[in-house]
């Protein structure tokens, strides 16, 4: 029977059992690559979850609630609901400002903030937490804590929790239970602690609801529930529990949406690498396989025929690499659930959840891939002469063709991304969207042009190693030279998780650069005092402003140059300021730095003023200009840098006569000569002792988060780039172990010759070092270089200088690169040396 009366699946089946070993390693590019991107899909899908059932805490048996508007719910409201036919139960939730102070004394602020005091629940299925440890207050002078505070502080149930009383003093309370909030969203990460209603009201001067909350009696639905609490207790804004829960949702969904799209980025890159290494291996199988698809050929099978017994073999390849990466896709979730807690916010414990839209997604997007980097080489497969079957030749290499259009398109696309991205860096900022436009599409011609210059850049960069290591890396560099397209495709591979690696260095070393000269600039004091307001709601329950005893005390300090006291009125500090910049004065010690006029002329009835302000303003020097409460004041000087963040500056009598006497609330400080920062510190935490709502900022701490951060995104962007890093290497295998099946002859006939095992094997191991090599250092000039216009563009519209090239990191990528190519060859360095010279010549 005619090879063509056979269904082609039975044909692609035995050519896939037959190349099995050839394909382990394409596979697992398929695999790594699809899972990276369904373990996204898992990480999203399981997060949201998380977060969902976390906050919906709040709404766990609520079928209507009332949310405070412009002013908090009274007592009577409540009274009022549960008193509506068809409520069953009802209750209030009290939140207020309140301060509670650590265990080394200070008050525990969180971005900016203090933390919260909470009612305890009257009505146990509707309360909003769930209790740890112990139990909820039930009398006087007790507190639970929320579990994240009780765990940083170490308290203990049956402790002391103090808090910052009516008067500015502590008050201590027995910690009597621990609080599951979960996540700790809603009160934005800061402490939280319940207590009775008169311990609550006696700290924080409220006992009015934020939120009041009803279950429906059986029966009734939940919109009818909500117009009859609408009609008795008019005055906030009502929603059903499934309005909350809905809400709840899209909350959730915030908290991982924005890094999930990241991730798919991410993905995306990792499967265009797998492209690569799909293409390169079917490249190589298709030559190898010359005779067999001639032979095909020869007994009867068409063009269409063979095109699609590659194409099935592809398909099949792709399903079954596609489902293990789905399989895998668990691993990926998992670790990436994981590696967020580590440098964001913990996600609460949940199920892994795995949907089938994630399930088609992967296996339709790793097929398509596999389909679609198989393509080029089939339709070269199909085109292979049947008469191929007569010669003697164990490989048929396809020759390279159309150089002249290659050199053309890659000269095109190159040239006018080069165009575009100069353009966008005469344009500063507004072209940076050019410049990473015109970078791509360099890149995309120089992935087209590198089999053209790919050898000769082998030679360069092995001609010193050539001398010094001899015949190994000399083979090494002329087996590279022979084979371009196919080492084009293996670097180009490993060139685009470097280059991606390399841009984001370049723009994190710049931005840690750029935001240190702006911390230096900004905050040219080493320290700055502030008081905290803890209830701004009720009567303020902190000092008016730093006590004069510490201001006293810590100018006796030989460690401190400059205490100097400041005033500073805004929105923040006093509610009845409506002017939309800070004003503040100084005792004269500490000035800002001044680009036109002079300070020494700063009286009663002028004012120096920032520039950018004055600008936004249309104001210059000589200008009268209008300030909340101090009238009108003539413009001076004009300032750019200052120790406060703060628009108009007055003399200290000025400002005294427009907003009164008073306390300094900042106190501005710097170190003395031969005294360190963390001495100073020292100092000033022993001379605050007493004094718990006077904090510290400093601008070594800014420094300090500020580098955390960036080298936190460092962090996560090259573990996943290390991905396509990671699925590169396997191209780099693949393509040796192939080349090894490939090359059987020629090795032995260089093992005849006089050839050691060592010297293949160290031909073998230098070849995929040179080719690692090549492709990290491409990645890290193209990269850097991306990096350097980007970051010029930011700097023209937010900085000063030059970008900054991170030499040592960037030295590393391709270190370890080439390392890491160097492991990925052990394996097939060892096989082909390992091979008996006389079977390999006899069976060639």
């Amino acid at each position: 029977m005619r090879i063509v009366d056979q269904p082609l699946l039975r044909v692609a089946l035995a050519g896939l059992r037959a190349h099995y070993v050839r394909l382990l390693m394409t596979a697992a590019a398929i695999v790594v690559g699809v899972s990276f991107l369904a373990g996204s899909l898992v990480y999203g899908d399981t997060a949201r979850a998380a977060f969902y059932d976390d906050l919906a805490k709040s709404s766990r048996n609520v079928d209507v609630v009332i949310q405070s508007g412009w002013s908090l719910l009274d007592r009577g409201t409540l009274d009022r609901v549960r008193a509506v036919d068809g409520v069953a139960a009802a209750d209030g939730r009290v939140i207020a400002n309140m301060g509670m102070l650590g265990a080394d004394g200070k008050l525990l602020v969180t971005s900016g903030h203090v933390g919260y005091g909470i009612s305890v629940p009257t009505v146990g299925s509707l309360s909003r937490f769930d209790v740890a440890a112990g139990r909820v207050p039930e009398r006087a002078g007790e507190i639970a804590v929320e579990r994240q505070t009780v765990e940083q502080q170490g308290f203990t149930v049956g402790s002391t929790v103090r808090l910052v009383g009516p008067d500015g003093a502590p008050v201590g309370f027995t910690l009597v239970g621990v609080l599951d909030l979960g996540v700790n969203k809603l009160f934005g990460g800061s402490s939280v602690g319940a207590l009775t209603d008169a311990d609550l009201l006696r700290i924080t001067n409220t006992n009015r609801y934020t939120q009041i909350v009803a279950t429906a009696a059986p029966g009734v639905r939940q919109e009818e529930l909500r117009s009859r609490v609408q009609a008795a207790a008019p005055g906030g804004w009502t929603m059903t529990g499934d309005e909350l829960a809905d809400e709840l949702a899209a909350e959730a969904a915030k908290y991982v949406d924005g890094f999930l799209s990241v991730l798919i980025g991410f993905g995306l890159v990792a499967l265009t690498v797998s492209g690569f290494v799909i293409y390169n291996t079917f490249a190589m199988l298709a030559a190898q396989r010359g005779r067999e698809l001639a032979l095909l050929r020869c007994v009867g099978a068409s063009r269409r025929q063979v095109l699609g017994t590659v194409l099935i073999e592809a398909t099949v390849l792709g399903v079954l690499a596609s489902l293990g990466g789905v399989l895998a896709s668990l691993v990926v979730g998992q670790g990436l659930l994981l590696s967020r807690e580590l440098v964001a916010t913990s996600i609460p414990d949940h199920a892994l959840v795995l949907r089938w839209p994630t399930v088609l997604v992967a296996v339709g997007f790793g097929t398509a891939l596999t389909l679609l980097g198989a393509l080029v080489p089939a339709v070269a497969a199909s085109r292979v002469p049947p008469l191929t079957a007569l010669r003697d030749a164990g490989t048929i290499e396809h020759r390279e063709t159309g150089r002249r259009a290659r050199a053309a398109v890659s000269a095109v696309l190159t040239g006018t991304g080069l165009l575009i991205a100069l353009g966008g860096v005469t344009l500063g900022f507004a072209g940076l969207p050019l410049v990473l436009g015109g970078a791509m599409l360099m890149f995309l011609g120089t992935v087209t042009g590198t089999p053209l210059v790919i050898g000769r850049l082998i030679r360069a960069v092995g001609a010193l190693p050539a001398r010094v290591f001899g015949v190994p890396v000399r083979l090494a560099t002329l087996n590279a030279y022979r084979n371009p397209r196919r080492v084009a495709a293996t670097t180009s591979a490993l060139m685009i998780g470097v280059t991606l690696m390399s841009l984001f260095s370049v723009l994190l070393a710049t931005a840690r650069d750029q935001a240190g000269k702006e911390l230096t600039e900004n905050f040219p004091v080493d320290f700055v005092l502030t008081p905290k307001r803890v209830n701004a709601d009720g009567p303020v329950t902190a000092p008016d402003g730093v006590p004069q005893a510490a201001i006293d005390a810590l100018a006796t300090r030989p460690e401190l140059a400059t205490v100097a006291p400041a005033r500073l009125v805004s929105r923040e500090t006093d509610p009845r300021f409506y002017g939309d910049a800070a004003v503040w004065a100084t005792s004269g010690a500490v000035r800002p730095e001044v680009k036109e006029g002079d300070l020494g002329a700063l009286t009663v009835g002028t004012a120096a003023v920032q520039r950018d302000y004055a600008a936004t303003l249309g104001a210059g020097l000589g200008d009268r200009l209008t300030l909340p409460r101090a009238g009108q004041v003539t413009i001076i000087a004009l300032y750019d840098d200052a120790p406060l963040d703060a628009s108009v500056l007055l003399s200290w009598d000025g400002f005294t006569e427009a907003y009164g006497a008073g306390a300094p609330n900042r106190v501005l400080i710097d170190v003395a000569d031969g005294t360190s920062v963390a001495a100073a510190r020292h100092v000033l935490d022993a001379a605050l002792a007493e004094y718990p709502l006077v904090q510290v900022e400093s601008a070594a701490d800014a420094a300090e988060s500020l580098t955390a951060s960036l080298d936190e995104l460092l962090a996560i962007f090259a573990a996943l780039l290390g991905m396509s890093v990671l699925i590169a290497l396997f191209g780099i295998g693949n393509t040796l172990s192939l080349s090894v099946f490939e090359r059987t002859r020629e090795s032995a006939t260089l093992r005849a010759l006089g050839l050691t095992r060592r010297q293949l094997r160290a031909t073998l191991l230098a070849e995929a070092v040179l080719m690692a090599l090549v492709g990290a250092l491409a990645g890290v000039v193209f990269g850097a270089a991306t990096g350097w216009a980007a970051s010029l563009g930011l700097i023209s519209a937010y900085g000063t200088g030059l970008p900054v090239l991170p030499v040592g990191q960037l030295a590393l990528f391709a270190a370890v690169a080439s390392g890491a190519a160097m492991v990925a060859a052990v394996l097939p360095a060892r096989r082909a040396a390992r091979a008996s010279v006389v079977a390999a010549l006899t069976g060639a």
